[in-house]
């Protein structure tokens, strides 16, 4: 991938947080600590578990039981949804790029964008990253929710922290030692150096199926040619990532590796039938919701012979709604890949495919560098709620899904910058994957 496309973050002390947490607390009993028993609604009907909406977790409680009002566990939420005017609840739908300090500004103070996400041009050392997080989110503040801070961090070719980090190998490395406690320690040790530099979202990891040797641009990115290897090994990156705090984001779904076209110059077209997707491609993905993957990455590519509209999946109701949510019962944030990419329209087609894919059940647009190709967007959504395309029902559900998933943002730990340069590189993080280093 290039430097301004991403592909296919932490609360900070500050009035933000302490606005949210307080916020989460004095409206109801709920407890939002990671540690603590699931929710009435989170056993009948669980955002990101993997299980359908109607189905029971063996906790013997009737999925058609209702919480009393008292008892509502959505209420801190619906809270902070009715605070928000219609632009900046438009404005959560939106993770980009900014150029510099400037475009930054307008983008999270003016636009209320709900994330950012980090390239090389954006720093050249871990000083300037971990001032610039600490900037950005002073941008955000008075903002109810939280910023996402997010970042390609993978390991091997697609990597974003600056130098004196610990060197982590590709995935299809990390897969060749078939070893998941390595594999875990790997998303841990990128965790701790992404929270100790102020990013708290992880575009990561990659569960693509890559079983043909042609696929160049997938090939080192993926752990494995099976579905199951896949699963185990990006599971347990997955379970050492959760474990700092810091939020991961599997992709690309549907799956990327049947192809060897690279869908940041063109749309891959993929003949896979709908059972032979589901027995390969799906299974990793299902894997990450079982999980309770934060977020689930939709790339730009096609399934004509299971969405015969020839739409990229991203766009695709048939795979967003009908597959991901309602079969695989994922409830969690859907995020494009860049929507500057090649596989997805360009120029004026980009401000109708962006009501087609929240049509089709997308919740959040990243984008790269270009402010006016940001702003674009944003008027094309407003235009679309304006008009009642876009119901405030149906933006209403992404905004409540991208509360939800905010609020698990405040178990990523802040650091002093002298605390941060002991963690970032440090000899105790290089000693854990140090069978990887050899």
């Amino acid at each position: 991938m290039n430097k301004k496309h991403f592909a296919m973050g932490s609360f900070g002390q500050s009035g933000v947080c302490l606005l949210l947490v307080c916020v989460l607390l004095s409206s109801c009993s709920l407890q939002m600590g990671r540690d603590d028993p699931p929710s009435q609604e989170e056993t009948e009907s669980p955002a990101g578990s993997g299980q359908p909406a109607d189905s029971t977790r063996g906790n013997g409680t009737s999925p058609s039981k209702k919480p009393l009002p008292s008892e509502d566990p959505d209420l801190p939420y619906r809270k902070i949804l009715e605070s928000m005017t219609p632009d900046e609840k438009i404005g959560q739908l939106l993770v980009v790029g900014c150029r510099n300090n400037e475009e930054a500004s307008q983008m999270i103070r003016d636009h209320k964008v709900g994330g950012v996400v980090l390239f090389r041009d954006n720093f050249k050392s871990f000083q300037q990253l971990y001032q610039l997080t600490r900037q950005w989110k002073g941008y955000n503040e008075g903002n109810p929710l939280p910023l996402w801070i997010a970042m390609d961090e993978e390991g091997g070719t697609v990597t974003r922290l600056p130098e004196g980090k610990t060197p982590i190998p590709g995935a299809r490395e990390v897969g060749r030692h078939e070893d998941t406690q390595l594999t875990k320690a790997t998303g841990k040790v990128i965790g701790k150096e992404l929270a100790a530099a102020g990013a708290n979202l992880d575009f990561a990891p990659v569960v693509d199926v890559v079983d043909n040797s042609e696929n160049k641009f997938m090939l080192d990115r993926s752990y494995g040619r099976t579905p199951e290897k896949v699963s185990d090994q990006a599971l347990a990156f997955l379970e050492g990532l959760k474990e700092t705090g810091v939020q991961g984001c599997a992709k690309h779904f549907p799956g990327h590796g049947g192809t060897v076209v690279d869908s940041h110059k063109d749309m891959p077209v993929i003949p896979a039938s709908l059972e032979e997707w589901k027995q390969k491609d799906a299974v990793p993905f299902q894997a990450m919701i079982d999980a309770g993957v934060d977020m689930i990455m939709v790339g730009h590519l096609s399934y004509p012979n299971i969405d015969p509209s020839g739409k990229p999946a991203s766009m695709s109701s048939v795979f967003v709604q009908e597959q991901l949510r309602d079969r695989m019962g994922y409830q969690g944030v859907v995020i494009t890949d860049a929507i500057d990419m090649k596989g997805y329209p360009q120029g004026e087609e980009r401000k109708e495919a962006v009501v087609a894919s929240m049509l089709a059940g997308v919740d959040l647009f990243a984008i790269g560098f270009g402010q006016e190709m940001q702003t674009d967007v944003l008027e094309a959504l407003k235009g679309a709620v304006a008009s009642g395309r876009i119901t405030e029902e149906r933006l209403n559900a992404s905004v409540m899904r991208i509360i939800k998933a905010k609020a698990g943002l405040k178990g990523v730990p802040e650091y002093t910058e002298e605390e941060a340069r002991q963690i970032f590189g440090s000899a105790e993080n290089r000693k854990e994957v140090s069978d990887l280093l050899k």
